[in-house]
C-alpha cells in the first residue's frame, strides 16, 4: 500500500490500540503498532488478520487529530476481511480495543476509493483538528504491471 506518513515524531500518549472490530462485518483482527518501513511508506502488517496502527500518530482515543490503521487485502480472491472495507456502509459503529483501557467506538462517516496518485496523505496522518478513526486498505481494480491496486480504501469514522 502507498502512503508517505508525516515525519515521525512521537504523538500524545495514549494507550494502544489491540482490536478492530467492525460491526456487521468479517472484519474482527488484531491491531499492532507499526512504523515507517525503509522506503519511507508506513509499515503493513503481512497478516491479512491483523491491522497496522501508525504508533508515530495519534493513538484512538486520542483528543485530536487522526488515528491511522491500515491492512493488506488479499490479490484476486477477495475472500480476506479488509477486502470488505469498500462495502461498510456509512452509520456502521466500529469499536476499537485498547490496552489497559475502554474500548473506543466510532461511527462510519464516509468510504471511499482513492487513487493512490491521489492520496492526501497529509490529510490522512493529520495530527491536529477533530479526532478521527482513519482505516486505510487497497482497492479498486488490481494491475498486473504495477502488481498493485489502482486505489486506496479510505474509511473514517468519529467518536461516538
Amino acid at each position: 500500500m502507498t502512503l508517505r506518513p508525516a515525519t515521525a515524531g512521537q504523538a500524545e500518549v495514549a494507550p494502544p490500540p489491540v482490536s478492530l472490530d467492525i460491526e456487521g462485518t468479517d472484519i474482527q483482527v488484531d491491531v499492532i503498532d507499526v512504523g515507517i518501513a525503509e522506503d519511507d511508506e508506513m509499515e503493513i502488517p503481512t497478516s491479512f488478520y491483523e491491522a497496522g496502527w501508525y504508533r508515530y500518530g495519534p493513538a484512538p482515543g486520542a483528543s485530536s487529530g487522526n488515528a491511522v490503521l491500515a491492512a493488506h487485502i488479499d490479490i484476486g480472491t477477495e475472500q480476506m476481511p479488509f477486502a470488505r472495507l469498500k462495502d461498510v456502509a456509512i452509520g456502521t459503529e466500529i469499536t476499537v480495543g485498547r490496552a489497559d483501557a475502554e474500548p473506543v467506538r466510532y461511527r462510519v462517516t464516509d468510504v471511499r476509493n482513492e487513487p493512490k496518485a491521489a492520496l492526501d496523505t497529509d490529510e490522512i496522518f493529520r495530527r491536529d483538528g477533530d479526532h478521527q478513526l482513519v482505516i486505510v486498505t487497497c482497492g479498486g481494480e488490481w494491475l498486473s504491471d504495477r502488481a498493485d491496486y489502482e486505489d486506496n480504501v479510505v474509511l473514517t469514522a468519529t467518536p461516538l
